[in-house]
């Protein structure tokens, strides 16, 4: 049967909406016209014989072999986001695999029971994942053992948490890192094929930005690795490199931040969403203790080892690794901190002590903003104990390499400028100690979902700030900057507003905040 004739068909059956093409989806700004015609189509509450009618009119594009289409996967995204439920929407397709690629999705991205309904029609394409080869090696899996917060194993902090390689609470480390899949991701890395696992590196160095990739491969480019199978296999494990979170246990609530990293935010997403996921699947106590044991056996030989959380330094498990370091004279080492730097006791140890024993201690602070827009977005932070916190540790601990790593969204970009020039000028901290990453996640918080009038006045604000810094050599947060402006302008994602401002409201009323009162050019965004 024809297209034609199916659409007619359906006009018959159902109350219809007009025909969405997906073939728009590729055109410039495609992502944002999907979500606006979806936006369109949206209702409090459908009629049963209602259908929102898609049409899969042109091939998908397929970024992994084992992931579905890129345009269905917005489509599912969206559906969701906007809260269409899956049982009104109907793709008509030409994809034999429909079925299963929107039963993956219904996984991923829905909470409804059912999958997006589909219609095979022949006369509409087929899609077809075709292997477009890139440079994907990545010198981690091979040296590097990162644990996530629930116990998971992926090849590292960046990699899409989706995909886990393994859990620590069902198989040994050694167990998981030998596996199936994990030397599937090796073999791709080695022969230029993209995996599903690290995405979000290729996304930073699709749009232009560095990834954690390629700064990991410049790092460690003077480890010599032997067991460069093209299968991926490895006989040894011996990470010189690692990444243990072992809990969740924070103290704050930051607004681009999740339960999975924060316990204090899996807390209030129960509170306000009834979702419980993050604290059901945070390790028990007991798990964590026989979890360290075996991690602990890799202390001797570590070259760097990386807190990050939840908060390290309210980890019991990071004071033990720190003791343990100690015991075995494995002092030398590299330790990086990224830390809310909020804290520097926990119960009666003073980590200030603990870091004396170390020559090589450098700690990355996660401050976005300063004074009340700092507290703000990262709420439960008092700002007045982050300099002092930062008085201590350069009286007491001179040695430290103190920097500032900043993350930069739009409600953010404003306040750290001027955090960056007062601590410089008022030789607080040397502008060369400040770097950044952009953000591209969540959505709404990017600044590439700002309306173009507030893009425009940012824009300003960051060229100044760009000779500003270029004119005190700091050559690199030039740079940086660069990269946000860039990253900026490259689309148009003002249609995330929606969720901005819904969100917003809703965090804003929960923690007694006002963004108008902290923020006051943002008013007119709420």
């Amino acid at each position: 049967m024809s297209l034609e004739n199916v659409l007619a068909k359906l006009q018959k059956q159902y109350d219809c909406s007009n025909p969405i093409y997906l073939s728009n989806f590729f055109k410039p700004d495609g992502e944002k016209w999907l979500y606006n015609q979806l936006l369109q189509v949206y209702q409090t509450s459908y009629k049963n014989d209602y259908r929102v009618i898609i049409v899969q009119d042109c091939p998908d594009v397929y970024e992994y072999s084992d992931l579905p289409g890129v345009a269905v996967t917005f489509l599912q995204k969206y559906a969701s986001q906007i809260d269409i439920s899956n049982s009104f929407i109907l793709l008509l397709t030409g994809n034999l695999s429909a079925a299963q690629e929107l039963e993956q999705l219904r996984t991923s991205y829905s909470t409804d029971v059912w999958p997006i309904q589909h219609q095979l029609v022949n006369e509409l394409p087929q899609s077809s994942y075709v292997n477009k080869a890139r440079d994907t090696f990545c010198v981690l899996p091979w040296m590097h053992l990162y644990i996530g917060t629930d116990g998971n194993i992926l090849p590292c902090c960046h990699s899409n948490h989706q995909y886990p390689m393994g859990n620590i609470t069902e198989q040994s480390i050694d167990s998981i890192v030998k596996s199936k899949s994990f030397n599937q991701l090796r073999s791709n890395m080695l022969n230029g094929i993209p995996s599903k696992e690290c995405d979000r590196c290729y996304q930073h160095e699709d749009l232009g930005l560095t990834s954690a990739r390629l700064i990991q491969n410049t790092k460690w480019k003077h480890i010599k690795l032997n067991d460069l199978n093209p299968e991926g296999t490895i006989d040894n494990f011996e990470p010189v490199y690692l990444d243990i979170r072992l809990n969740n246990i924070c103290n704050l609530k930051c607004r681009m931040c999740s339960g999975y990293f924060s316990s204090a935010i899996a807390q209030e997403e129960k509170e306000l969403f009834n979702n419980t996921n993050s604290i059901n699947s945070s390790l028990l106590l007991q798990q964590r203790k026989s979890s360290l044991s075996k991690i602990l056996e890799y202390l001797p030989a570590a070259e760097q080892i990386y807190f990050a959380g939840g908060e390290p330094l309210l980890a019991a498990e990071h004071y033990e690794i720190l003791k343990t370091l100690i015991e075995c004279n494995n002092t030398d080492l590299e330790i990086y901190y990224n830390t809310n730097f909020t804290t520097l006791q926990y119960r009666d140890i003073s980590v200030i002590d603990l870091w004396k024993n170390f020559s090589n201690i450098k700690i990355g602070a996660s401050l976005d903003a300063m004074g009340a827009v700092a507290e703000y977005v990262r709420h439960g932070t008092n700002w007045t104990t982050i300099e002092s916190n930062l008085n201590l540790v350069k009286t007491h601990c001179p040695h430290v390499n103190f920097t500032v790593t900043s993350t930069v969204g739009l409600l953010n970009a404003a306040s750290l400028i001027e955090l960056q020039k007062t601590w410089h000028t008022t030789r607080i901290l040397d502008i060369s100690k400040f770097s950044l990453t952009t953000m591209i996640s969540p959505d709404h918080l990017t600044v590439c979902a700002l309306p173009t009038n507030h893009k425009k006045r940012l824009n300003d604000l960051i060229r100044s700030h760009i000779t500003w810094c270029q004119a005190n050599g700091a050559k690199q947060l030039a740079s940086q900057w660069t990269n946000v402006l860039n990253y900026m302008w490259s689309k148009d994602n003002s249609y995330h507003m929606t969720d901005f401002k819904k969100l917003t409201n809703l965090m804003d009323q929960h923690r007694n905040e006002s963004l108008v009162k902290t923020i006051p050019e943002f008013g007119d965004l709420i």
